[in-house]
């Protein structure tokens, strides 16, 4: 076989490793049990290492992708056969996976397309409600629901691929005791509601990136957003939350190009061209919250609330056209709902905007006293912005001083300064 083409068989498996191993793991799981997820893991890579070695010495096949779920299926039923007396499978399952005349014919059906569907579901499930730290979490979510090598994982987060192998390792060990049941309708609600706070999570990590080096990671973005589909494809788990979530990314993601400026800081939404919006995205996230209402699973959550104001921000011509009041308005319902003391800031600023600088400064004051704000720099930096905004110089960069003494980092010092600087100017 010729350079180039081994160039094409690599790149073929590349791809579909990309786009598919998730689905393949996520059935081999559900059949070996998570208590046996290293097994499916060995499994799926023992798959496409045969299929590596195969296309190259045959060439591509017809049909690559049936080509790799046989061999990972007919590989798992090896497995099972051999195993049968040490190892415990799916609780529901062992019996047809026990009995030689029921095995071949429940692997096949587990492999269908119905089923890998809801084992997709099942693993973000599993792996949203793990309770780990989100430096394991984001790299698992990477590698177990949307497909990426160690390497690309190992790029992404800007670690060595040693790092994200242990880290990987410590989640992997969790994922052992965890339920890989499809949720009972009471559990629905209470899981969906972690689902979303993971993905958006994930969605968080890539637009507003922890690593200097690349202050927006959009492959995190579409990810998240991916994953969001995926959910909302299933009509008995999606809820007016979920397509909330969507268009919320949507939004945000829409404004990607105009977010960071050539030097890699973080511009301001006053300061942002809003000629580079995508209003393609736009539209699409104003579709989902027109949906959203006709959603008969649950009620509006923190991320369609959370829509609706970024639909407000995303909606106005310019910064001075944003209607205020109506923020101010669903900032009310979302500090109902989730006892926010942030959410309590952020209505701070859009009162300040709306006319009442006052108001909005009273505001900030009373959540000073919050358990969850004490230690924060947030507020003081919030006064700092209304202060400068109702003129009062001395008493903005005062404030400014104290939060930049409690935290933050040296880009939000330097963004600081500025707002304070515009608003003294204006």
């Amino acid at each position: 076989m010729s350079g180039d083409s081994k160039q094409q068989i690599e790149a073929a498996i590349g791809k579909l490793y990309k786009q598919e191993s998730s689905r393949i793991l996520a059935v081999l799981t559900r059949v070996f049990g998570p208590q046996n997820f290293a097994l499916a893991e060995d499994v799926l890579q023992d798959a496409f290492a045969k299929a590596l070695l195969n296309w190259q010495q045959q060439g591509l096949p017809a049909n690559p992708l049936a080509w790799l779920i046989s061999s990972a299926k007919n590989q798992a039923i090896d497995v099972i056969r051999h195993n049968k007396t040490k190892l415990k499978f799916a609780d529901d399952l062992s019996y047809h996976l026990h009995s030689e005349w029921s095995l071949g014919n429940t692997l096949e059906q587990e492999f269908s397309q119905p089923k890998i569907k809801d084992d997709q579901l099942r693993m973000i499930f599993a792996c949203c409600d793990m309770d780990i730290k989100a430096q394991n979490r984001i790299p698992f979510i990477l590698k177990t629901l949307c497909g990426l090598s160690l390497e690309a994982i190992s790029r992404a987060l800007l670690q060595p691929v040693q790092v994200i192998k242990k880290r990987l390792y410590r989640t992997r060990k969790q994922l052992q005791q965890q339920s890989f049941n499809f949720p009972e309708p009471e559990q629905l609600t209470g899981l969906m509601h972690k689902v979303h706070t993971v993905l958006y999570l994930l969605f968080n990590e890539g637009f507003h990136s922890s690593e200097k080096q690349q202050p927006i990671n959009l492959m995190f973005c579409q990810e998240a957003i991916g994953l969001a589909k995926l959910l909302i494809d299933e009509p008995s788990v999606v809820n007016q939350d979920t397509l909330g979530l969507l268009a919320l990314m949507y939004f945000q993601i829409a404004r990607v190009s105009s977010r960071v400026d050539q030097q890699g800081f973080n511009v301001p939404i006053d300061l942002q061209d809003r000629s580079l919006w995508d209003q393609l995205h736009f539209k699409s996230a104003r579709q989902l919250l027109q949906l959203a209402p006709t959603n008969v699973n649950g009620g509006a959550g923190r991320f369609f609330l959370g829509a609706l104001i970024a639909k407000e921000h995303c909606a106005a011509s310019c910064f001075a056209d944003t209607h205020w009041r109506q923020i101010v308005e669903v900032y009310e319902h979302l500090i109902q709902i989730t006892r926010s003391p942030v959410a309590g800031l952020n209505q701070a600023i859009a009162i300040a905007y709306a006319g009442d600088v006052s108001l909005g400064i009273a505001k900030v004051k009373d959540l000073q006293g919050h358990p969850a704000l004490k230690k924060s720099h947030m507020p003081l930096a919030i006064l700092a912005h209304l202060d400068a905004k109702s003129g009062n110089a001395e008493l903005a960069y005062k404030q400014a001083e104290a939060s930049i003494a409690l935290g933050g980092t040296a880009h939000e010092h330097r963004l600081l300064m500025q707002q304070i600087q515009r608003q003294l100017a204006g």
